[in-house]
């Protein structure tokens, strides 16, 4: 994709067309989503300086709760300014990714975040998530390898966790600094926030396998041919219920392991010398980690989808990158999930056949999305650089990739 065949001045007006379009969606009635509820956490806890602890639906990182509190300060209804926070985040994300894009990257990136995010629909404004993929794409397209990197990812995952995959990309020698800061942010978070630290831990241990999730996908089409079940409503999310779902937990728990314990493998072949970091892994790993997580976790929402679009996006920012096959599965899965919800949801609770299948394929694609993904980052890094590999990337990209400004 070059400046000239897709102008940035095009960008920006796609932008600006798709997010009017989501904010009217957004504040349509009922269309409000989940903010209701950090709404009444606002009203009762957050502008008391507490935390909502003994409510179930409560189950976040500490740092969320700052996401929550803001818009109650600011004018207007809670709802309109919400919504306008996140369309900042969103407005964030863009910038930096445009800001690389204009630093000698691929334009590819900024065009996939702005077309991305209206796949999923009012969803990406109606949760909280757009905040830590702004501080996630920060951290990639802004800030340096070392400190920077890691205090955004340990802010990023004191808000939803997830950010921690970002520890991933960071090339071998650096990784100590980026870990630390990491690890400073979260000390604080859990010393100063304690109790609703253990909370956080302890609501997420409860959850069950949501019906989304790929471990349930099973159960979802056993459900069609008679699995004696049911779905429930817990913790804010439909989750199996019934014979044998506690597989799917054991399942969700055992891939998360898996995920973790091939994380460090790879990331231990590195620091021995016996695998080969490269420039454009900074973007690429997180991605493969994420989407594994996505497809080994016990909880799979909608807005969740909104964490591999940016990471895609950051991906795609980069010339060098292994990523474009991943990007385009994860933008049919954005558009197979909002399918799902919200256009299906109630049908899919009802046991439809043709929405359970949407929901089937949507994550069999996920898995492939993130088997492809690790694949090509696992086999590049194990592949013996030849004299050609040596060659310099241009300085530009090469700040975009590294995140060195």
């Amino acid at each position: 994709m070059t400046r000239r065949s897709m102008p940035p001045a095009a960008m920006w007006a796609a932008w600006l067309v798709t997010r009017a379009g989501l904010y009217l969606v957004a504040l349509a009635p009922r269309q409000g989503g989940d903010v209701g509820i950090y709404q009444g956490w606002y009203a009762c806890c957050f502008a008391h300086g507490t935390y909502p602890l003994a409510d179930p639906l409560w189950q976040y990182p500490p740092g969320a709760a700052l996401v929550f509190w803001l818009p109650g300060r600011l004018p207007g209804s809670y709802l309109n300014s919400f919504v306008l926070l996140m369309i900042t985040c969103d407005l964030g994300i863009t910038l930096a990714l445009w800001r690389a894009a204009r630093r000698g990257g691929s334009w590819a990136g900024p065009w996939f975040w702005v077309c991305g995010v209206p796949l999923l629909g009012a969803i990406a404004l109606t949760r909280f998530d757009l905040v830590p993929v702004a501080l996630s794409v920060a951290a990639l397209c802004v800030t340096g390898p070392g400190v920077a990197r890691g205090v955004l990812a340990g802010v990023g995952a004191a808000v939803k966790a997830w950010p921690v995959t970002l520890l991933a990309g960071v090339a071998p020698g650096r990784g100590r600094r980026a870990l630390a800061g990491a690890a400073a942010v979260l000390a604080v978070v859990a010393a100063v926030y304690a109790g609703p630290t253990v909370g956080f831990l302890t609501h997420q241990h409860a959850r069950g396998v949501e019906i989304e999730s790929v471990a349930a996908t099973p159960f979802m089409i056993w459900r069609q041919a008679g699995w004696p079940g049911t779905i429930a409503y817990r913790f804010g999310a439909w989750q199996l219920s019934g014979p044998h779902a506690a597989l799917a937990q054991d399942a969700s728990r055992l891939g998360l392991v898996l995920t973790v314990a091939a994380v460090l493998g790879w990331r231990l072949l590195l620091a021995s010398g016996r695998a080969t970091w490269r420039p454009e892994f900074a973007a690429d790993a997180p991605l493969a980690v994420t989407l594994l997580v996505l497809v080994t976790g016990s909880v799979l929402s909608a807005q969740y989808l909104l964490w591999v679009t940016g990471l895609a996006a950051a991906c795609l920012v980069c010339g060098q990158t292994t990523q474009r096959p991943v990007a385009l599965a994860v933008l049919a899965a954005d558009v197979l999930t909002q399918l799902v919800f919200p256009f299906g949801w109630r049908s899919l609770l009802q046991g439809s056949d043709p929405m359970t299948g949407v929901l089937t394929a949507r994550n069999v694609l996920l898995v492939a999305a993130a088997a492809v993904s690790c694949w090509r980052v696992a086999a590049l890094s194990l592949r013996r650089p030849a004299a050609a590999d040596h060659a310099e990337v241009p300085a530009a990209r090469y700040r975009v990739t590294s995140g060195v400004s």
